[in-house]
């Protein structure tokens, strides 16, 4: 078909043509020079054993696996300020995946209410001394609340499983960053 000597059906073709290799180059320049390397140095911190991109409507999703001992509080921050560095004021949400096991599960449910109060109050001591017996309770020895201007990170540690949260203070668990 040809309108005033052109020929449209060319020019429709070479604008589909040109706007799929736009948004091609697009995707392998976000994939190559931006999330390759924004994953290798979230790979290397030292507890994350392992980074997975997920698909999200919003924005992008990432899966952490963590391992056991760790300063929650630190790993989270590190992971959180390589993120902000790494997609600037694109939105991310940050899954973590721990090994948590019934008496884990037991505890955080145990304490939960407290730590939702505590976010609610400002009574962290409160939570604090909840955790303490609560894990005591259940023969954990080894656990954890770290609280900052942002989040309460609560860690349990019993026989080799780990169970790891981390709870918003100002009600923004889709966007972190």
């Amino acid at each position: 078909m040809n309108i005033k000597g052109l020929r449209v059906g060319i020019i429709v073709t070479a604008a589909l043509v040109s706007f799929a290799l736009f948004f091609a180059g697009q995707s392998i320049y976000q994939r190559h020079f931006v999330l390759n390397p924004l994953l290798e140095e979230l790979g290397a911190i030292e507890g994350v054993e392992g980074v997975q991109v997920l698909t999200a409507e919003e924005g992008k999703s990432f899966a952490f696996q963590l391992a056991g001992g760790l300063d929650l509080a630190r790993v989270y921050g590190e992971i959180e300020a390589k993120l902000r560095t790494g997609l600037g004021k694109e939105g991310y949400t940050i899954f973590l995946k721990d090994h948590r096991n019934r008496d884990l599960e037991e505890a955080y449910h145990r304490v939960h209410f407290a730590l939702h109060e505590a976010i609610a109050r400002g009574n962290f001591r409160d939570l604090a001394d909840k955790v303490e017996e609560e894990a005591r309770s259940l023969g954990i020895e080894d656990y954890r609340v770290t609280v900052d201007s942002e989040r309460v990170y609560l860690q349990f540690e019993l026989d080799g499983y780990y169970l790891y949260e981390v709870v918003p203070r100002q009600g923004n668990p889709e966007r972190r960053g």
